[in-house]
């Protein structure tokens, strides 16, 4: 099988597939979104006001200013991972909804496009909300902040389809934390989120510009403090390079795992 091969579905049954997701949602977003986002405006709160009382001035910013748009960023992997994991992997084992959707008209194809989408929107919702946060608390300088819901947009697919990849491989839901501990939180750690990777050894850089959160930084931080220049634009490239290289990949995947 060919993960790179051109996929072929129904726009009309993929937003059926999202239709369902956002319906389920309405009745569950009070609590998931709240949940999802607290970690992010702990960080926020905690390392931007507390830590930052102690750390002298990032690149001209002070430390808040420098960690706020990095947190919306992570906020974008972390919306988008969950759903593409967890919550795909109890689709598809345990309540059955994939099995019930294929007795319709619907095809695979149709699902895991209609899952991208899904979890694309989630992840802009809360990029939103952080960025309403962030200008809550006086931390946007720049009107190009209103592309930072579009950079949910694409940071969700690209990370839709990392997860969703993964899950194409997932035996039991326990695996799943290795998902995380393994690459979620190493990227939350060293992809810019915290602290500048200018000053650190070469090898450090060349790892990090593997990292799909360090290239999502490095265009919403700009977008948010105003400074915008040529690096963003390559930073964007190699996200939309990513999309149009992988996106296909979890598709033909999961065909494999549904199709039995």
């Amino acid at each position: 099988m060919n993960p790179f091969k051109p996929v072929r579905f129904s726009p009309r049954q993929a937003f059926r597939v999202w239709q369902r997701e956002v319906s389920v949602y309405r009745h569950v977003y009070r609590s998931t979104i709240i949940s999802n986002l607290m970690d992010p405006l702990i960080y926020l709160l905690a390392l931007g006001f507390g830590l930052g009382a102690y750390v002298t001035r990032i690149e001209g910013l002070s430390y808040i200013q420098f960690i706020a748009p990095g947190l919306i960023a992570s906020s974008i992997m972390t919306a988008a991972s969950f759903e593409t994991t967890i919550n795909t992997f109890v689709r598809i084992n345990f309540d059955k909804v994939y099995e019930a959707m294929m007795a319709t008209p619907v095809t695979v194809e149709d699902i895991v496009v209609g899952e991208l989408l899904w979890a694309t929107t989630r992840s802009t919702i809360y990029a939103t909300v952080m960025l309403v946060v962030v200008v809550a608390l006086g931390l946007v300088y720049s009107w190009f902040a209103i592309f930072v819901p579009f950079m949910g947009v694409l940071g969700g697919l690209m990370f839709a389809v990392i997860g969703l990849t993964y899950t194409s491989f997932l035996k039991s839901i326990y695996h799943v934390n290795y998902f995380f501990t393994l690459f979620v939180t190493p990227l939350f750690l060293f992809s810019g989120v915290f602290y500048p990777l200018d000053p650190l050894p070469q090898v450090v850089k060349d790892i990090a510009f593997f990292s799909p959160l360090y290239h999502l930084v490095n265009v919403v931080r700009p977008l948010v403090l105003g400074n915008i220049g040529v690096p963003v634009l390559l930073d964007l490239a190699w996200i939309l390079i990513f999309l149009a290289i992988f996106t296909a990949v979890p598709v033909n995947l999961l065909r494999n795992k549904l199709v039995k």
